[in-house]
């Protein structure tokens, strides 16, 4: 702890002082009836001493005057009579007994064992906050003691603060106090008085003591007085003249920057700060008018601290309630939707199910009535005599060998072996029998009709928009196809073809060893070199006599295999599920009928997009030709289905069906699917935020309600604690302390004044 900075004596005084407090061994006087037995201190007025009551045996304290001037008679007067006044106080240190006309007069009061606040600072430099608060709350209820019976300390200072075995403390020292009715001014301890208290012509008032009482817990927390500056200090030292000396620490607390290091100490508050920052204030219409007024401004806080808890349960109980609802709202509302999408989706794949599966008997139908239209043809007695007859012709054997290489088919010096071939009279009449058989039938999206021979050759060809004037000029009538796999029934081409030029040729050189189907037979999707157009062939052998003798088939161009109702948001596609190359690509889609000069992608390019069959087990399933288009109506997720193309392997026996190697599959667009529960959830979603908003302004109109009854209540509460109106602030005990038209006393400069600074 700093040393007491109040100038009671000189420098030789002080250094006089301590020698003989250190050295003293005989009391000033022997007192009757008290046992003097060793010295506690002394200072500018006198010695204290430590004494035993011979009565009661208990120990006291004994203060000896030792200056015998008029004034300090007076000064002795003045504090036994604020002593008398206050007796009973249990804030105040208990005046006992009174030696006035003993020589040292003296008076005897309460000894405190555990000492000064000063001594205990000087041995801990600063309390803790809890320990530092309390103090500072008891000094205010003693100084407030103090103020209601019309006294004024004027000097309060940690040394002035006794301790008793409480830890409580007690008041001591009122050398300096001042009566209601006294308007001398008094001067008590640098950086504890208050700045317009260092004034010879100042009025005693209540702020005085806020001040010090505030310079006081500044202390305590953080180990010297506010304000308190080396250079300052050091200044007033120096300074001799005592309206000089005033005048100085007066301009040099009103100029220097509020003090901070207070807020800087772990545990205090911002409104505990405040109160503090009011204390010390320099300027006293900013300084809490009275000790009571402080003291309110404590159980406002004491109030706030204790009322906190409810208030935040009271926001935050109700806020968490309403999150966690939400939370939990969130999450049945999510999962209600998920089981809804998920039920829904169910649902619409049951039904696309069995839309795939009509569509998949429609698609079969359409693919038995192809076959049934080879059949037909393969039945037509004439057509099946005069392809006997041109078979059966030496020389037309001979002339077919010679055209029966695929790899020749382009070149120019077989051109007059194909015109021989195409003039050959049997040929023609098995070609007219065909237009004729073809004109006879009514089959919708047959784009030709053909018969091979058993080493591949074309020997006739009715093509879709042939006409009496093109008929016969087909490029592909006596041309080689032995490696189409409408020929040979396997899953793919045996070389990849142009309409130039065959790359490779794997079929077997020999035309007698080549192999072609046994069986009806759906061929892989090839590009016609005729139209130029992507086709799909529907084979079959012919046989007479129990020998295959031909081949004989018809073609459908893509987009117009088979025809599926499609909607808005539903359509069906058709894909290749046989095993090769060509596995899984699409064969049907809805864009197959685009029209070209449209932005959308060609068939040739959609013809090579492929559905892989597991893509059918991931939801949502997206079409892989739809999300190639620039049609939003095919891209995005989709609830898919699909199902076989079964036919059957002869019209004699329908019910022996076999499969098709190709399936159908009815997509249905996944957002359409489960737009009624996703707006069902919005409508519920927003139901759940009116009801959150409703239930959050509830809980924040509840709250205001709440503060604001506790402010009424807090209010309520301070004017019964002060009882006061809301305008007063101080008893009427002290008002005269602040009355600018009382009548002054001019101030006595005695020794009394003048030694304490």
């Amino acid at each position: 702890m700093s040393q007491d900075k109040t100038q009671q004596q000189s420098t030789e005084q002080i250094a006089s002082a301590k020698a003989q407090s250190l050295s003293a061994t005989q009391p000033p006087a022997e007192i009757e009836g008290y046992s003097i037995l060793s010295p506690l201190g002394s200072g500018a007025f006198g010695e204290v001493w430590l004494a035993i009551d011979n009565t009661t045996r208990r120990r006291v304290a004994v203060k000896f005057y030792s200056r015998r001037t008029v004034a300090d008679v007076r000064g002795l007067a003045r504090e036994v009579e604020k002593l008398v006044a206050l007796s009973a106080d249990r804030y105040v240190v208990q005046l006992l007994d009174v030696g006035w006309d003993a020589s040292p007069p003296f008076y005897v009061m309460d000894y405190i064992e555990r000492g000064s606040l000063e001594d205990l600072l000087r041995s801990e430099r600063r309390l803790p906050i809890g320990e530092a608060l309390e103090i500072f709350q008891e000094v205010a209820v003693g100084l407030m003691h103090l103020h209601g019976k019309g006294v004024l300390h004027c000097d309060l200072k940690p040394g002035n603060v006794l301790l008793d075995e409480d830890n409580k403390p007690r008041l001591a020292d009122f050398g300096q106090s001042r009566l209601s009715n006294e308007a001398a001014p008094s001067l008590g301890t640098l950086f504890y008085m208050a700045p317009e208290q260092a004034d010879l012509d100042a009025h005693p008032d209540a702020r005085w003591d806020v001040y010090a009482l505030g310079s006081l817990f500044y202390v305590m927390l953080t180990g010297r007085p506010p304000f308190y500056d080396n250079t300052l200090s050091g200044n007033l030292e120096s300074t001799g003249d005592i309206h000089s000396r005033l005048k100085a620490y007066r301009d040099g607390i009103m100029s220097a920057p509020l003090p901070t290091k207070h807020r800087q100490v772990h545990g205090v508050d911002k409104q505990l700060a405040d109160i503090l920052d009011r204390c010390i204030t320099a300027d006293p219409k900013k300084r809490f008018p009275s000790v009571q007024s402080v003291l309110l401004a404590l159980k406002q806080r004491h109030d706030t601290i204790s009322r906190r808890p409810l208030l935040f349960l009271g926001l935050v109980g109700p806020l968490l309630l309403l999150s966690v609802l939400i939370i939990f709202g969130w999450n049945a509302y999510r999962q209600a939707v998920v089981d809804s999408d998920t039920a829904i989706t169910s649902k619409a794949a049951e039904s696309n199910l069995f839309a795939a599966r009509f569509a998949a008997r429609s698609a079969a139908e359409q693919i038995d009535n192809y076959f049934r239209e080879v059949g037909q043809l393969a039945a037509n007695g004439e057509f099946e005599s005069r392809l006997v007859d041109l078979l059966g012709d030496e020389d037309f054997s001979a002339l077919r060998t010679e055209v029966s290489d695929p790899n020749r088919n382009t070149e120019p010096q077989l051109r007059w072996k194909r015109s021989e071939f195409l003039a050959n009279a049997k040929r023609n009449a098995l070609q007219n029998t065909l237009r004729d058989h073809v004109n006879s039938r009514s089959v919708r999206h047959i784009a030709s009709w053909w018969v091979y021979d058993l080493q591949g050759n074309q020997l006739v060809g009715i093509f879709d928009g042939e006409t009496e004037t093109n008929a016969d000029r087909s490029t592909t009538l006596g041309r080689n196809y032995s490696f189409r796999s409408y020929f040979t029934g396997l899953s793919e081409d045996l070389a990849e073809t142009s309409a130039a030029d065959l790359k490779t040729y794997t079929v077997s050189p020999d035309p007698n060893k080549r192999k072609h189907i046994v069986a009806p037979n759906i061929s892989s999707v090839f590009l016609s070199e005729q139209s130029q157009t992507w086709k799909i062939a529907f084979s079959a052998p012919l046989w007479k006599d129990g020998q295959i003798i031909a081949v004989i088939g018809v073609t459908v161009e893509m987009g117009d295999f088979v025809d599926f109702e499609s909607g808005a948001n539903q359509y069906a596609l058709m894909y290749d599920t046989r095993p090769g190359k060509n596995f899984g690509i699409i064969l049907e889609h809805p864009l197959f009928k685009v029209s070209p000069d449209s932005n959308d992608v060609s068939i040739g390019r959609l013809i090579t997009t492929r559905i892989e069959p597991e893509d059918f087990e991931t939801h949502p399933f997206y079409d892989p030709a739809g999300e190639s288009s620039a049609s939003a109506i095919y891209s995005g997720p989709k609830v898919a289905a699909h199902a076989p193309i079964e036919f059957a392997r002869e019209e004699s026996s329908p019910a022996l069906r076999q499969d098709s190697g190709l399936s159908i599959a009815v997509l249905e667009d996944y957002a359409s699917v489960i737009r009624p529960s996703h707006e069902l959830g919005g409508r519920l979603f927003r139901m759940a935020l009116i009801a959150s908003a409703f239930v959050l302004s509830l809980a924040l109109a509840m709250w205001l309600l709440v503060t604001r009854m506790l402010k009424r209540s807090r209010l309520q509460s301070v004017r019964a604690f002060s009882g006061l109106d809301e305008s007063e602030t101080q008893p009427s005990s002290l008002r005269g302390f602040q009355s600018t038209d009382q009548k002054r006393t001019s101030p006595s400069l005695s020794d009394d004044n003048t030694t304490r600074l």
